[in-house]
């Protein structure tokens, strides 16, 4: 065959049958994924508004003129106009800029929490499904013990051990009992694949424990784990929402949505605009999440793919 022939068949139409003897272009997992992906148009626009929350938290407080933590009592709880998009606050400070800045936090607080419970349930679920057997078992009793752990109140108990509350302590706080359903999921991932052939061929070729599980499995668990990361950051957005609401997480002056709302709370009947604008911003990227993890988990599904 000709470099003609090659060319023309490379660029053929999608769909259309290659030429005898024309190369056929080998398929890609993350790009028939993305491919998916792209035609579910709730997870595009709702990834598409997610990026640009996240851009907004990062840029808007470098280039807002307004000085967040500022107080100017003759500006307190204006209403939204051209100089002060969002309004003011009781204390005069442009609610723009503090709302990206306080996005900033709660953002940080999600993502960290979601990475470490991502670890400690990639950590527990791999070793029990790899080992199996009594040890399986006995780490899966203990897990059913701990699911008996009511979530809110024993991150309000992990804070008051500590004593203190940031940023770390909050993640801590919301990690500690959350990582049990991702345990969950990597055990059954690991089961499953653990019984493929290029598994036993790598044991039957002498490989080590941890270059099967580091380079077999838990590789291939990796589409499963990028869902979890926007499935379990929604919760953890509203827990750091919850207990700052309720004044055990996040403490003024520092913005965090869930500090915003807690002082918009004081003042919501005379300027409804203070309670309002966090709490949007927290459904925002509640819903964005909860959409691109559905869009990914049905464009990384392989019993999706067309025939």
């Amino acid at each position: 065959m000709t470099i003609t022939d090659a060319r023309e068949a490379l660029t053929a139409e999608p769909g259309a049958s290659p030429a005898s003897g024309a190369p056929i272009r080998q398929s890609n997992l993350w790009r028939d994924a993305w491919r998916r992906y792209v035609r579910n148009k709730a997870a595009v626009v709702a990834g598409t508004v997610f990026v640009v929350v996240l851009l907004y938290c990062l840029i808007a407080p470098i280039a807002s003129p307004h000085d967040p933590d500022a107080v100017n009592f003759a500006l307190s709880s204006q209403t939204p106009s051209l100089e002060h998009p969002f309004g003011t606050d009781k204390f005069g400070r442009d609610l723009f800029t503090r709302t990206a800045l306080g996005g900033r936090v709660s953002i940080l607080i999600g993502f960290g929490a979601t990475i470490a419970i991502l670890f400690i349930g990639v950590v527990y679920g791999a070793i029990s499904g790899f080992v199996g057997g009594r040890i399986d078992n006995g780490l899966m009793r203990f897990l059913d013990a701990l699911y008996g752990l009511p979530y809110l109140p024993f991150a309000i108990i992990t804070l008051a051990i500590i004593g203190r509350t940031n940023t770390w302590t909050m993640m801590i706080a919301l990690s500690i009992a959350s990582w049990f359903t991702t345990a969950r999921i990597v055990r059954g991932q690991v089961l499953t694949l653990k019984e493929n052939d290029y598994v036993r061929a790598a044991k039957a070729v002498g490989a080590r424990w941890y270059r099967i599980l580091g380079r077999h499995l838990l590789p291939n668990t990796l589409g499963v784990l990028i869902i979890a990361i926007f499935l379990e950051l929604p919760g953890v957005i509203l827990g750091e929402a919850f207990l700052s609401f309720i004044g055990l997480g996040i403490s003024p002056p520092d913005p965090s949505w869930g500090a915003m709302a807690q002082e918009g709370r004081t003042v919501f009947r005379s300027h409804p605009t203070a309670i309002i604008v966090p709490s949007i911003a927290i459904a925002t990227l509640v819903l964005c999440a909860n959409f691109v993890a559905d869009g990914l988990r049905d464009a990384l599904d392989p019993r999706t793919r067309e025939s």
